[in-house]
């Protein structure tokens, strides 16, 4: 990777933190690039400033190109994304991101769009069949609440529950919501 490469990874890095940790009108821009060890500068250089680089964190927070790869199932590979002890991904950039900026009057109608440009318009074409909205809604808040329960919450029960036992939770929520008759 070249000095260049590294500088913009670390900078997106430290941004999607950042504004998953304190949403976009309190993410302080000499803080992300303190974090990242460059000068601010930087952030215009490569991003040409804090709604740039806010553009360039969600897009990589809602790049989920195996949650839209047809030989994947969407809910195995949801689960799969949000049980993984091994990923920090789904703590900060994904869930927080869409929470703390959704409402955000600069940058909440880009949030909205973006999820439903990147998540939901794919996910509703992949899954077809009856009262899809209705199921995309349910699968979509279940998602989002077990992720706010465990990691912003710490809910004892799922908070603390190993990956296998979260997966199961997540599948059991999951297969209600998605039998949900409208």
């Amino acid at each position: 990777m070249s000095k260049s490469e590294h500088t913009r990874s670390a900078l997106l890095q430290s941004a999607t933190r950042q504004f998953g940790e304190f949403g976009y009108s309190n993410a302080s821009l000499r803080q992300i690039a303190g974090q990242a060890g460059v000068d601010v500068a930087l952030i215009s250089r490569y991003f040409g400033g804090k709604l740039g680089l806010f553009d360039a964190s969600l897009k990589e927070c809602l790049n989920w190109p195996e949650l839209l790869d047809p030989a994947n199932d969407p809910i195995e590979t949801a689960i799969e994304k949000f049980t993984d002890p091994t990923s920090e991904d789904h703590k900060f950039s994904t869930t927080r991101m869409i929470i703390l900026n959704a409402d955000d009057p600069i940058v909440g109608e880009r949030v909205r769009t973006a999820l439903f440009d990147k998540l939901i318009n794919p996910l509703e074409a992949r899954m077809g069949g009856t009262h899809i909205k209705e199921r995309l809604a349910m699968f979509i808040a279940v998602i989002v609440g077990a992720s706010i329960t465990r990691y912003s919450l710490q809910v004892p029960g799922m908070a603390d529950a190993d990956a296998k036992i979260h997966s199961r939770q997540l599948r059991h929520l999951i297969d209600a919501a998605l039998s949900f008759k409208c």
